[in-house]
């Protein structure tokens, strides 16, 4: 399996929809389960478009990334969320102006007894300006595998500019995650090295893999995905602190609302 991947999205390709997903819409794969345990696909829906997820024998998380769409009777915007659990189903239909959304999902089936919709307007994802009071990383949480049927995580960060580290400085931002995870820049850039990428572009990290980033001159807005609940983060310098013991510190879990009949 490869340790990481980094996809610019001029390297996506046209895809058919994957398994347990039909319907309308340009559909982009960006990461697949032929090369990495989590998938990704970017679907395009014009005005109108829809497309249905499962049932499916795995846990797929949808986030809005422009225009908005609908579902179980509710009005998601760009920044808004779904998950449809395994076993579940979701129709999705974009607005008048057409929709972009990510669907991130797992290749194997985690715990909890599945069989539910949750959506999550913009307007209800907990969300902060600042994640400590010596930090200006902002962050909101879209899932935080504390769900009794579900166990996916989903959470955005938001960094100021800033300029190019230093060797020192860029080591002591070296970690790794318990969990395989996507990261997919929404805003800004990220600074990988002397590389600069930019927004739609998708990193999938391997569990255990040491990594460091940091946020381009313009800034950098992301999202974080693992199929199952994370762990301790490990630094190379420093010692461990657990993920969702962070966030839950922060924020209050997300208040999800149900489909309608």
């Amino acid at each position: 399996m490869t340790k990481v991947l980094v996809v610019e999205p001029h390297k996506d390709r046209e895809a058919r929809m994957p398994d347990g997903l039909r319907g309308q819409g340009k559909v982009l794969a960006a990461v697949t389960a032929d090369r990495f345990p989590l998938e990704l696909h970017r679907i395009e829906l014009a005005a109108g478009e829809r497309f249905e997820i499962g049932p499916r024998g795995v846990d797929t998380v949808v986030y809005v990334l422009t225009g908005a769409i609908g579902c179980g009777g509710c009005s998601l915007p760009a920044g808004s969320s779904l998950i449809a659990e395994r076993g579940a189903s979701a129709m999705i239909h974009a607005g008048f102006g057409g929709a972009e959304v990510l669907v991130f999902a797992g290749t194997r089936a985690g715990r909890g007894e599945g069989g539910h919709v949750h959506l999550l307007p913009r307007d209800r994802v907990p969300a902060c300006a600042r994640m400590s009071e010596q930090s200006d990383t902002g962050g909101a949480i879209h899932a935080d595998s504390d769900c009794p049927s579900c166990e996916v995580w989903l959470h955005e960060n938001h960094f100021s500019g800033a300029e190019a580290p230093g060797p020192e400085e860029a080591a002591r931002g070296a970690h790794s995650h318990s969990e395989d995870e996507i990261i997919v820049v929404l805003d800004g850039s990220m600074r990988l090295g002397s590389k600069l990428v930019g927004p739609g572009t998708a990193l999938a990290i391997a569990a255990d893999t040491l990594y460091s980033f940091t946020p381009g001159p313009d800034g950098l807005s992301f999202v974080n995905f693992r199929a199952h609940r994370p762990g301790d983060i490990h630094f190379a310098h420093g010692p461990p602190m657990s993920e969702t013991g962070i966030w839950r510190a922060i924020l209050p879990q997300p208040d999800y609302l149900e489909p309608l009949a």
